[in-house]
């Protein structure tokens, strides 16, 4: 699939990008497949499904789910963000599902930046995991209030400005919801094969799910290879490291 001018241009100005058809039939099925082998629910049992686990099933580095990034235009239109040969090629394509639950009344709640530390997420204190491209993947589809991947649009340009006078390190556990001004949140939905790219600055959160389905969601973040040597640069142009969007 090639990104289109006005593709780009929608990145640029929102940070994220949605494109639908990404993947085959047989692929579909294949990661669903494999995503039922570590769940402690019953698939034949919707009863089963509520606030079941695990979120985070640990099968992110099997070929059902690496197949999904590299053997469809998933990877390739990533690099259409960022330029050819620039972005880091990661081992693992890891589900983050969201279960069923007994609430109602939709939210996303937790609006953050991705890499920042805190107490349960693995990051070392006192550094950033910056990262330029995030990628969430659907195998299912995703309706409306059934807790799909929330961004905050536009919020990217807020982070390049903020971040050429305050350090990177300031907003403590990614939280800038007292930093920077909130636009209203879009909950990103789809039919299976809906991907959504988004800038590895952009304020984003997980959303309630009040269907009865489960989300089936891939996650992972893409580095550039040289992303050690810019961590602290925020150049007047934001897009001086993306070769493909300058």
């Amino acid at each position: 699939m090639i990104l289109t001018a006005e593709d780009k241009d929608f990145f640029k100005k929102n940070g994220y990008l949605v494109k639908h058809d990404t993947l085959t039939d047989d692929q579909i099925q294949a990661g669903i497949d494999e995503i039922w082998k570590h769940l402690e629910a019953e698939r034949d049992d919707p009863s089963s499904w509520l606030n079941a686990g695990p979120i985070r099933p640990k099968c992110g580095d099997t070929r059902p789910m690496l197949d999904t990034l590299y053997e469809s235009p998933v990877y390739g239109m990533a690099e259409q963000l960022v330029g050819e040969g620039l972005l880091t090629r990661p081992k693992s394509f890891g589900p983050k599902l969201n279960f069923p639950t007994d609430e109602t009344e939709w939210s996303a709640s937790g609006p953050h930046l991705d890499g920042y530390y805190t107490p349960k997420n693995g990051v070392p204190e006192g550094t950033v995991g910056r990262f330029f491209v995030g990628v969430t993947l659907y195998l299912t589809e995703q309706k409306p209030e059934g807790g799909g991947f929330t961004v905050w649009p536009a919020t990217h340009l807020q982070g390049a400005e903020y971040f050429k006078t305050h350090s990177i390190l300031k907003p403590k556990g990614g939280n800038v919801w007292n930093l920077w001004a909130h636009p209203d949140p879009v909950e990103i939905v789809g039919p299976p094969g809906t991907v959504c790219f988004w800038h590895g600055g952009l304020v984003h959160s997980a959303s309630k799910n009040c269907r009865p389905d489960i989300r089936f969601c891939l996650m992972t973040r893409l580095a550039r290879h040289d992303q050690d040597d810019i961590l602290f640069e925020f150049p007047d142009n934001p897009w001086e490291h993306w070769p493909a969007l300058k």
